[in-house]
């Protein structure tokens, strides 16, 4: 080993040459582990795909699909000024123009992104702690079921982890490249958050690249430009980040879900069959057409922080219950429920493990005595550890979940696992305790699994009812309709959008009294929900 391998601690300057003396990565490392993630990706991605639910993004994703689509087909601009940042849209968007618009060919995008995300956490821990640790590093990298669940959907999480990732290789390396900047900026067009690691990025690399860094604001500033010629010079990149600021620190917040508050003018779109966006139809629901989204964004930013700062004991207990979130080994539900999903993959089962026991946490928090242990760090460490700090600080205004939780991954990984290589048997003996907070905070915070903002069985029945299978999806509706009436905190959670969907079926059998009585259960549920009263009118009709 070079010099650069040994440790500093304080008064102490790393050395900057590798420590790998100069050797590339060969071949068959990266292939073994490409192999590996591939294999394991398919033994999950491939069941889920089979199954209706597969079929069927749902929520974001299901929004990613029609804005590609529309993309692919000529519509570069719609959506403009942006509400969602659009750089994922954008290229899924050119995947659909070669393949036309396919959930498979989204799903094997974000496959090529997440394997290239682990090859890239190789390439850095091969340059900063040797061979056997970037091994280790991918391999555990790899073996994450909640990074390989979400590597086979159409959400940002897998570009945005590739861009991160890349980012930091680029900085990181032997030879930085000024390109790192470029990068990091479209991340940031991908997830805003990402514009928090710009300081920090200057002050760790202001040494070698700091000339370059205006690089940083050529993606940012074309979305500006493009938000700009729509109509909006507000927006920077997105404008949900009022809204989102007020779900995770408004009144009704309570740190993990990601309910779209009440407004009150018009009732949110229902969400039942058809695709609606209820967070972007509650931001603007008591504004005028003519609002700019900007404003409605700075109208939900100030009323949050007005909140704050009149309920500053509150808020701050919420962002302690954030941060034992954010640490938490549970992947907390958003969009998807990881653990929902292990009904279909048995190797998602073995590798994500269940919110009592969550296999893809505890394997992280075994290692973390023994990181701790470790003694002063080498290069690549505390850069990771700052970027993942950083990127954690950036979810503590909004809410926790697993799909925002989850690009810290690749940095903890390249921090912890070449310093737990250090002193394997310390780090072994270590690993007990770190299993054992890891459980004690899992049963702490298991609860946000069943309580979270996602009742899959309730998307599952649709995507049954889509592929003509409307006696599954009646059994999968009557769990949902279950899963809601459950709680007990007033928030509906697709309750009544499954029953008005069970009238729906129990009319396609032609009972028409059973769908009377659906349809009449949704309305003493939910008098506002128009679908239900029209079905209902309509069968007065009939019988008249």
């Amino acid at each position: 080993m070079g010099e650069a391998h040994r440790v500093f601690g304080a008064g102490e300057e790393e050395k900057s040459g590798p420590v790998n003396g100069g050797m590339t990565l060969s071949l068959r490392d990266s292939a073994a582990v490409l192999v590996l993630f591939a294999l394991l990706w398919a033994g999950v991605a491939v069941p889920v795909l089979s199954s209706p639910l597969g079929k069927y993004p749902v929520i974001d994703a299901s929004w990613h699909f029609q804005w590609a689509e529309a993309v692919s087909r000529g519509d570069l601009f719609i959506y403009a000024p942006y509400f969602r940042a659009p750089l994922y849209p954008m290229v899924l968007a050119s995947v659909f123009a070669l393949t036309g618009p396919s959930v498979v060919a989204g799903v094997l995008l974000s496959f090529l992104l997440s394997a290239g995300a682990v090859h890239l956490v190789q390439r850095t821990v091969f340059e900063t702690a040797g061979r056997t640790a970037s091994f280790a590093a991918a391999a555990v990298t790899a073996l994450n079921g909640v990074f390989l669940f979400y590597s086979s959907t159409l959400l940002i999480t897998p570009l945005y982890i590739f861009l991160l990732v890349l980012s930091f290789y680029l900085f990181n390396r032997n030879s930085p490249s000024r390109w790192a900047w470029l990068v990091l900026g479209a991340a940031a067009v991908a997830r805003p958050s990402a514009i928090l690691l710009f300081p920090v990025s200057l002050f760790l690399f202001r040494k070698k690249l700091l000339k370059s860094a205006w690089l940083f604001l050529v993606p940012v500033a074309s979305v500006w430009m493009i938000n700009f010629f729509h109509g909006d010079f507000g927006t920077l990149i997105s404008s949900q980040g009022g809204i989102n600021l007020y779900i995770g620190s408004g009144p009704e917040a309570d740190g993990y879900t990601a309910f779209a508050p009440e407004t009150a003018n018009e009732p949110l779109p229902v969400d039942s069959l058809p695709y609606t966006d209820n967070v972007f139809a509650a931001s603007i629901a008591d504004f005028s057409e003519e609002a700019l989204p900007s404003a409605v964004s700075a109208f939900w930013t100030r009323r949050t922080l007005r909140y704050i700062m009149e309920h500053l004991s509150e808020s701050e207990v919420l962002i302690l219950k954030k941060m034992l979130l954010i640490v938490s080994p549970v992947a907390i539900p958003s969009n998807y429920d990881v653990y929902y999903f292990t009904g279909y993959s048995a190797v998602l089962g073995f590798l994500a493990g269940s919110p009592a026991i969550p296999v893809a946490g505890l394997i992280i928090w075994m290692a973390v005595p023994g990181a701790l242990a470790a003694g002063g760090f080498r290069r690549g460490e505390k850069e990771g550890l700052l970027w993942a700090l950083t990127l954690a600080a950036g979810i503590l205004p909004f809410f926790v979940t697993a799909r925002f939780v989850l690009p810290l991954l690749p940095f903890i990984v390249i921090v912890t696992v070449p310093r737990v290589l250090r002193t394997p048997a310390r780090s072994m003996a270590l690993a007990i305790p770190g299993l054992i907070a890891a459980l004690v905070i899992a049963f702490h915070t298991g609860y946000t699994v069943k309580t979270g903002g996602v009742n899959m069985a309730f998307h599952d029945g649709i995507a049954h009812y889509r592929t003509g299978r409307s006696e599954e999806s009646e059994i999968l509706f009557l769990k949902a309709l279950e899963t809601a009436m459950n709680r007990t905190d007033g928030i509906d959670l697709n309750g009544t959008d499954a029953l008005y969907n069970l009238g729906i079926i129990a009319a396609g059998r032609s009972d028409m009294e059973a769908a009377e009585r659906w349809w009449t259960a949704a309305l003493e549920r939910d008098s506002g929900h128009s679908l239900s009263r029209v079905a209902l009118e309509g069968l007065t009709r009939r019988h008249n």
